[in-house]
């Protein structure tokens, strides 16, 4: 008899074989080009020491916009998390702020980024407003489901002595402070690497310089950009896991 490892990967190389007929990955010539494709790429890679100092800039205005993004969200997910608690708010009024916040997190920020571009035009306003209009419906997903998990005896105390509405919801987010913060940092980490992709929708940051270089097919300008986005990510991973093991 089979073990699910064993059926799990031969389901799924069964479904990958088929799909990749309609996908066009069954055809060798797709290979044979991506191969040449691949040795020309990298003979054009390089790294332009004359664009270091614009590459950092591009990626500072990136975590400005991540930043603004978080501390916006987080504004608003605050209390918007507690109306969407039924331990808090009313049901009926909790499910539909929670169905409100959830249609607008099913839409990706990079969409968010093309509607705020059209608003306020092209620039990092745009995709700091984008940022924050995501993560603020995201973290209020987080939030809630952090209230959520608090003990039940905890929570039956604090009504028994008469807490509710907002004063309830702020001891309750007193007892999951830890996770709140959490999450913040991981929406930081998300809005990072989020950003960087609005600027090839207008929307400011590093996205929109290396789509400008790849535009003209400068694959160096490109490679210093990319190198500069990924050094400062992987700063941020490394210092936002560090914080979240202090706390």
């Amino acid at each position: 008899m089979r073990s699910f490892t064993q059926n799990f990967f031969v389901l799924n190389l069964l479904l990958s074989a088929v799909l990749a007929i309609p996908l066009g990955l069954a055809d060798a010539a797709l290979y044979f080009k991506a191969g040449e494709n691949t040795v020309r790429f990298f003979s054009l890679l390089g790294f332009r020491w004359d664009l270091a100092a614009e590459a950092l800039e591009a990626v500072l205005e990136t975590f400005v916009i991540s930043l603004f993004g978080v501390a916006l969200g987080g504004l608003v997910a605050l209390p918007v998390a507690f109306m969407a608690s039924p331990l808090v708010a009313p049901p009926r009024f909790s499910w539909a702020v929670r169905w409100v916040s959830s249609a607008v997190r099913s839409i990706p920020a990079v969409l968010w980024a093309v509607f705020f571009v059209i608003l306020v035009g092209p620039g990092p306003a745009a995709g700091a407003l984008a940022l924050a209009l995501y993560t603020s419906t995201y973290l209020v997903k987080l939030f809630y489901e952090a209230l959520e998990a608090v003990e039940r005896e905890l929570y039956d105390s604090l009504r028994a002595i008469g807490l509710r509405g907002p004063p309830l919801a702020a001891v309750l987010f007193t007892h999951v402070k830890r996770q709140v913060v959490s999450h913040v940092l991981f929406m930081l980490e998300y809005n990072v690497r989020t950003a960087t992709i609005l600027g090839f929708v207008g929307a400011g940051g590093v996205g929109y310089y290396i789509l400008q270089y790849l535009s003209i097919l400068d694959y160096a300008a490109v490679t210093t950009y990319v190198v500069a986005t990924v050094v400062f990510v992987v700063a941020i991973d490394a210092v936002s896991y560090l914080l979240r093991r202090r706390i």
